[in-house]
């Protein structure tokens, strides 16, 4: 994606978070022709980091495995769910609050089966498995963040979908691979 389409859908992010803090309507705002006719998997993943040295960390990620929608539609929602409908956090609650967060976009590739772990490459690829009635995702950027190995990232993997540790070996296990472009205000030079 050109650079102007990555900075209009980080800004798009920042400003349907802050409307909805607001309790108003989005601001229109004319999309590139690139991102109108997009449509893939889209992840917004915020991150709060108080000062300039402090090591970030989580604060929600949302999004949709497959495109529902044209992306310049579709990143108002994920950002807003990013920000207010994560279960594991509580929702932002003001504008300072925003003014610390820094937003990620992961824009995904369509989904391959995987059959051989061993062509598994931490940072490059994002994983997904189902096993059951459950399923966990992890984006590319979570190996490499964290330093993990293939097998760790499969353990963490598993563990994310809520089953046992190995469960990627299950034979009703599935597993796909994918890869993102992941980008965010600081490597936009937008903060």
């Amino acid at each position: 994606m050109e650079r102007n389409s990555r900075e209009y859908l980080v800004r798009r992010a920042r400003a349907a978070i802050a409307a909805a803090l607001r309790d108003q309507a989005v601001p229109d705002e004319a999309a590139p022709e690139e991102v109108r006719r997009t449509q893939c998997g889209l992840f917004v993943t915020l991150h709060h980091q108080p000062e300039a040295d402090a090591t970030p960390r989580l604060r929600g990620c949302i999004g949709h495995l497959q495109g529902r929608d044209r992306l310049d539609r579709e990143i108002i929602s994920v950002a807003q769910q990013a920000a207010y409908a994560d279960p594991r956090f509580a929702p932002l609650a003001s504008l300072e609050e925003l003014d610390d967060v820094v937003i990620e976009v992961s824009l995904l590739s369509p989904f391959e089966a995987l059959h051989d772990i061993e062509t598994i490459e931490p940072g490059r690829d994002g994983l997904y498995i189902t096993c059951g009635s459950r399923s966990g995702l992890l984006l590319p950027q979570v190996a490499s963040d964290r330093g993990w190995d293939r097998l760790t990232f499969l353990r963490h993997l598993c563990i994310k979908a809520g089953c046992r540790e190995e469960c990627w070996s299950d034979p009703q296990a599935q597993l796909y691979r994918f890869q993102a472009e992941v980008f965010d205000e600081h490597s936009l030079g937008m903060r």
